[in-house]
């Protein structure tokens, strides 16, 4: 019984942790390079946002953009995960990878919530 009080409580701070956390994810991309574009629409429990650098070269200069495609992962507007093209301009990353170092903030967000339970 006193665990089920510690999993209600443990949950509770995790959607507490999902809704408040601020991941996001943007996709930076040329338009000479447009048939290497990345559909990162399909990510989840993140916010996504996609940057023609042409269009914005101080976004570029910002985010230190060397090759295109590139996706940065964010937790709270700091970067914690950059995948960058190789040599052919694609990106070799799929969304799964992606979307994993999304699903890596949440859980540590969540183990995190759930030590200060204990303590």
């Amino acid at each position: 019984m006193n665990y089920l009080y510690y999993i209600t409580l443990g949950l509770l701070f995790f959607f507490y942790g999902a809704c408040y956390a601020q991941v996001s994810v943007i996709h930076f991309n040329s338009e000479w390079n447009a048939d290497n574009n990345f559909d990162i629409s399909v990510l989840k429990d993140c916010d996504v946002d996609s940057v023609v650098i042409c269009h914005d070269p101080e976004l570029q200069e910002k985010y230190k953009i060397k090759s295109v495609p590139t996706i940065i992962v964010f937790d709270e507007e700091q970067e914690v995960a950059r995948f960058e093209a190789n040599i052919m301009m694609q990106l070799e990353a799929t969304k799964k990878d992606i979307q994993d170092e999304i699903k890596k903030i949440y859980l540590a967000k969540f183990e995190w919530d759930y030590l200060k339970i204990l303590h």
